[in-house]
């Protein structure tokens, strides 16, 4: 695949960072070596590349230390990986006045000069928060974050393979929608008609693995992610049936 071809395919995230992924691949071409981003990207971008493995002529691997990960590193190998450049870090306050949440230990990170994309996904477990980082950025994190919030606390590298990883929480339902296109999901999902549905659409308000969506007529696959801005954030499993009135049952996992 030419360049030219491949910055199209990925006209939805900024050239530049297109243009870089299409120079790692073509290193990975010319020195049979495994090759690493140095970000860690969402589902869009990863889904894509996997999706055009076989026409850039190398595999495509992402890993994100969590189950469910959305924010993964890239890899572009002719061999398979066992390793990737990721910890995964504790981050431990002493908080017994305020409930801290997903932005204020994001923010703290990020308040250290660190930019987002060498940040995978967070989790919150018992009053601590687990991270993913790029392992370039793991000494710097240790030595410099002190506090979240007004809350002092404490950094530990965890070891991924003897340590138990935390998992998201999730609230599993299942609804039932005439077919797989967004619009149907969306009114679904927010139990709200399809006219307001096909209104959020319109408004930008609703993402499927990170990026927007354009046509309401968009058909879901499963493993994709819908975030509807006021609503919640959504994957989508797999398709569990169908009703005695012929509609279409959908297993989902809403982030909670």
């Amino acid at each position: 695949m030419d360049k030219k071809t491949f910055l199209n395919k990925m006209s939805f995230i900024d050239s530049k960072i297109a243009s870089n992924i299409f120079d790692k691949i073509i290193l990975t071409q010319k020195t049979g070596k495994t090759i690493y981003l140095g970000e860690l990207h969402t589902p869009n971008v990863y889904k894509a590349l996997t999706n055009m493995s076989n026409e850039l002529g190398v595999k495509v691997y992402c890993y994100g230390i969590f189950e469910d990960a959305e924010r993964k590193i890239i890899a572009f190998s002719y061999d398979d990986i066992c390793y990737y450049p990721l910890d995964l870090i504790k981050i431990s306050t002493n908080s017994k006045f305020s409930k801290l949440k997903h932005k204020d230990y994001l923010g703290a990170v990020m308040a250290l000069g660190i930019k987002r994309e060498k940040l995978g996904d967070l989790i919150l477990k018992n009053d601590d928060c687990y991270l993913a980082i790029h392992n370039e950025i793991t000494d710097y994190i240790r030595m410099n974050l002190t506090s979240v919030g007004k809350s002092a606390c404490t950094v530990k590298i965890l070891d991924i393979h003897s340590n138990e990883i935390p998992a998201y929480d999730f609230q599993n339902i299942i609804v039932n929608v005439s077919s797989f296109r967004i619009d149907c999901i969306v009114s679904a999902l927010c139990n709200i008609s399809r006219g307001n549905a096909e209104e959020l659409i319109r408004k930008g308000k609703v993402l499927v693995d990170y990026s927007e969506v354009i046509k309401k007529d968009k058909i879901l696959k499963d493993d994709c992610v819908i975030t509807i801005r006021g609503y919640g954030k959504f994957k989508i499993v797999e398709e569990a049936g169908w009703t005695g009135s012929g509609r279409v049952k959908i297993q989902v996992k809403k982030f909670i």
